[in-house]
C-alpha cells in the first residue's frame, strides 16, 4: 500500500509541480522583461481606474459615511468589472500562445519526442500560462482592499469578485488549450478564439440586461425596473452584477417549481458559474490529453483527405477559366483588401448579413406602428454596439498579421526589391484594411440612413434618428477603425511573429476601448444634456451608444424636445471634433511609421 501511494504522489508530483514545462516556462519567462511590462501595465491600469473612480466618488460625496461607502462601492464596482475583462484577454492570449509558439518555432514535433506524457504536455503549458495570469490576479488584491477602508465593499464581494475572475482565466486557458491541440495554426486560432470569446460576452450581455424576457419574475428590480436574466449564472460580466449588487437574484424559496440545481443556480449565481466553468476546465484539459501526438499525424492520409482531394481535383478546371481580377492603382491596398486575410469571405458575410437583418427587422417593425422609438433605439444601439466591436476585432487581427505575414512567407525580403518606397507600401496597407473592414459597417449605417429619412417626415415627437446623424456615426466608426488598423500596423511592423503581433494589438485596442468606454461613459452620462452630446463622440462605443439613443441625455422625451437643436449643434461640433482628433492620431502613427520602416523592417529582413 505504501508503494502504491508513493507511486501516486510521484505521479502527481510529476504531472503538475515538478513538471519540467511548467518548472522552464516560470524560471525563464519570469526574468523576461516582457511580463515585467505586462505585470506593471496591467497593475497600473487597474489602479488608475480605481483612483480615478475613487477622486471622482469622494469629491461629489458630502463627508457623510454613507456617501463615502456608496463611493466605494462604484470604486470597487470599476474595479471588479475592469478585472474580469483584463482576465477575459489575458488567459487566452498566454495559453494559445503556449502552443502555438512551440508550432512556430518548430519544437513542437521535439517535444513529443520526449518521455512526458500528454498529460504534462498539456499540463505543463496550461498550468505555466495560468501561473502569470492568476499571480496578477493577486497582485491585484491589495489594490481592492483600499476600498474597503470606506464600507460599503464586504469581504464576499471580494471574494467573489476574485473568483469568477480566476475561473473566468482558468475556463478561457483550457478551452484555448483544446482548441490549440485539436487545430494546427497560430493566426486563425488566435483570432477565431478571441471573436468567439467577445461575440459570446456581448451578446449574452444585452439580451440579460436588455431583453425582459430572458428576467425571472421571481427576482426583484433593481432602481432602473431591470431584474435578473436565467443566462446571468452563464455569464461572468451578469453574475459579477449580482455580486455587486447591481442586480438582485431571487431568493432560493421564491423559486418554487424548479429542480433543486436551477434554483441553487438562478439564488446564488456566482457560486454556480465557478462550479461549471471549472467543471468544464476540467473536461476541456482532460480531453486535451487525446488530441497532443495526433496533431502530428496530420500529414498522414485519412478518410477525409481523401474526399477532399478528389473534390479538389474535380473543381481544378473551373479554376483555371477564373475571371481576370481588376487591380486597385495600389496594388498593396487591392491585396490587403482582398486576400481576406483576417477570417475569410464567410465569417465577413455573416456579420454583414446578421447585422441587416437586425436591423431589418427593427426598421420593419417601426414603420409598420409595432415597435415605437424608444425601444428601436435601444435595441439599434445594442446591436451596431455588438457589430462595431466584432468588425474592430477582426480589423485588428488583420492589421495584426498585415506585416508578419510577410516575414513569416518571406515575402518581405521580394517586397523590399521592388521599387515600392515606404509611404506607398505603408498606405497601401492602411487604405486595403479599412476597406477590409469598412463593409462590416454597411448594414448598421444603411438603415441608421433609413431611419433618419422616415424621421424627415415625421411631424411629432422625435425620430429615431435624425439624418445627420447616420451620417456622424458612419464618419465616427471608420476612423475608429482606420485608428485601430494603424495599432494593429504599428505592432505588426516592430514584431516577427503573428501571435505575438495579434495578442498584443487585440489586448490593446481591447483595453483601450473598455477603459475608454467606461471613463467616457460616466462622463457623458454625468454631464447629460448637450454636454454630454458633444463629450459622446470622443469615445467608439459612446458615439454609438449615445448618437443612437440620444434620449439617455435627457431625464423626459419632453426636454429632448425642447433641446432638440442645441444638442443636434452639439453632436455635430463634438463629431468633428473627434474626427480631427483621430484623424491627427491616426496621422501621425502612420507618419513615424514611414519614417521608421527601412530602419525596422531591413534590419529584421538582414537579420533573419
Amino acid at each position: 500500500m505504501a508503494s502504491v501511494l508513493s507511486r501516486l504522489w510521484l505521479w502527481i508530483w510529476q504531472l503538475v509541480p515538478a513538471n519540467p514545462i511548467l518548472v522552464r516556462v516560470v524560471q525563464g519567462a519570469s526574468r523576461r522583461q516582457r511580463h515585467l511590462w505586462i505585470r506593471a501595465v496591467y497593475l497600473t491600469a487597474l489602479l488608475a481606474v480605481v483612483l480615478f473612480s475613487l477622486i471622482a466618488s469622494m469629491g461629489n460625496a458630502s463627508g457623510s459615511l454613507a456617501e463615502l461607502a456608496k463611493g466605494a462601492s462604484q470604486t470597487f464596482a470599476f474595479g471588479s468589472i475592469t478585472q474580469l475583462a483584463l482576465m477575459c484577454f489575458l488567459a487566452p492570449a498566454f495559453t494559445a500562445a503556449a502552443i502555438t509558439q512551440e508550432r512556430d518555432a518548430q519544437t513542437f514535433n521535439i517535444l513529443l519526442s520526449t518521455p512526458l506524457s500528454s498529460a504534462q504536455i498539456v499540463l505543463g503549458s496550461l498550468m505555466s500560462r495560468l501561473y502569470f495570469v492568476l499571480v496578477l490576479l493577486l497582485a491585484g488584491v491589495p489594490i481592492f482592499l483600499m476600498t474597503m477602508v470606506y464600507g460599503g465593499v464586504t469581504t464576499s464581494q471580494v471574494l467573489q469578485s476574485l473568483a469568477l475572475s480566476g475561473s473566468t482565466a482558468i475556463l478561457t486557458g483550457s478551452l484555448a488549450i483544446f482548441i490549440a491541440m485539436v487545430r494546427v495554426g497560430t493566426r486563425g486560432t488566435i483570432f477565431s478564439f478571441y471573436l468567439l470569446i467577445g461575440f459570446y460576452l456581448l451578446s449574452l450581455y444585452v439580451l440579460g440586461r436588455h431583453w425582459n424576457a430572458t428576467w425571472i419574475a421571481e427576482s426583484p428590480a433593481n432602481l432602473a425596473g431591470v431584474k435578473m436574466s436565467w443566462l446571468t449564472p452563464l455569464h461572468p460580466f451578469l453574475a459579477l452584477d449580482v455580486s455587486l449588487n447591481r442586480v438582485y437574484a431571487p431568493p432560493y424559496a421564491h423559486l418554487i417549481g424548479r429542480s433543486g440545481f436551477i434554483r441553487y443556480a438562478l439564488a446564488y449565481p456566482a457560486n454556480a458559474y465557478v462550479i461549471w466553468t471549472t467543471g468544464l476546465s476540467l473536461l476541456l484539459t482532460i480531453s486535451s490529453f487525446f488530441f497532443v501526438r495526433r496533431g502530428a499525424k496530420l500529414g498522414e492520409p485519412t478518410l477525409w483527405n481523401s474526399i477532399s482531394r478528389r473534390f479538389r481535383r474535380a473543381n481544378t478546371d473551373s479554376a483555371k477559366t477564373r475571371q481576370p481580377r481588376h487591380v486597385w492603382a495600389n496594388p498593396i491596398a487591392w491585396r490587403e483588401a482582398k486576400t481576406h486575410a483576417g477570417g475569410g469571405a464567410a465569417l465577413r458575410w455573416a456579420i454583414i448579413l446578421g447585422g441587416s437583418i437586425g436591423a431589418l427587422v427593427l426598421f420593419v417593425m417601426h414603420v409598420s406602428g409595432s415597435l415605437p422609438a424608444g425601444p428601436v433605439r435601444i435595441w439599434l444601439a445594442r446591436l451596431i454596439v455588438v457589430q462595431f466591436a466584432i468588425a474592430i476585432i477582426i480589423a485588428t487581427n488583420t492589421a495584426a498579421t498585415s506585416m508578419t505575414k510577410e516575414k513569416e512567407s518571406k515575402t518581405m525580403d521580394l517586397l523590399l526589391t521592388t521599387p515600392l518606397t515606404s509611404k506607398y507600401i505603408l498606405w497601401g496597407k492602411l487604405r486595403g484594411l479599412v476597406s477590409y473592414a469598412a463593409p462590416l459597417l454597411l448594414g448598421p449605417v444603411m438603415f441608421l440612413l433609413l431611419f433618419g429619412i422616415v424621421g424627415l417626415g415625421q411631424d411629432k415627437g422625435t425620430p429615431v434618428i435624425w439624418i445627420e446623424g447616420g451620417i456622424e456615426i458612419a464618419a465616427l466608426m471608420i476612423i475608429y477603425t482606420a485608428c485601430a488598423c494603424v495599432i494593429g500596423l504599428r505592432i505588426s511592423l516592430v514584431t516577427k511573429k503573428n501571435v505575438v503581433a495579434v495578442m498584443y494589438s487585440v489586448g490593446l485596442v481591447l483595453t483601450l476601448s473598455g477603459v475608454s468606454w467606461m471613463l467616457g461613459h460616466e462622463i457623458v452620462s454625468n454631464s447629460g444634456g448637450e454636454f454630454g452630446a458633444f463629450f459622446a463622440p470622443f469615445t467608439p462605443f459612446t458615439s454609438i451608444w449615445y448618437l443612437v439613443d440620444v434620449a439617455q441625455l435627457f431625464e423626459t422625451p419632453k426636454e429632448l424636445a425642447e433641446n432638440a437643436t442645441a444638442t443636434r449643434t452639439a453632436v455635430l461640433v463634438g463629431s468633428l471634433c473627434a474626427l480631427g482628433l483621430f484623424s491627427f492620431i491616426v496621422w501621425s502613427v502612420y507618419s513615424g511609421l514611414v519614417r521608421n520602416f527601412d530602419m525596422i523592417v531591413r534590419k529584421q529582413s538582414g537579420g533573419s
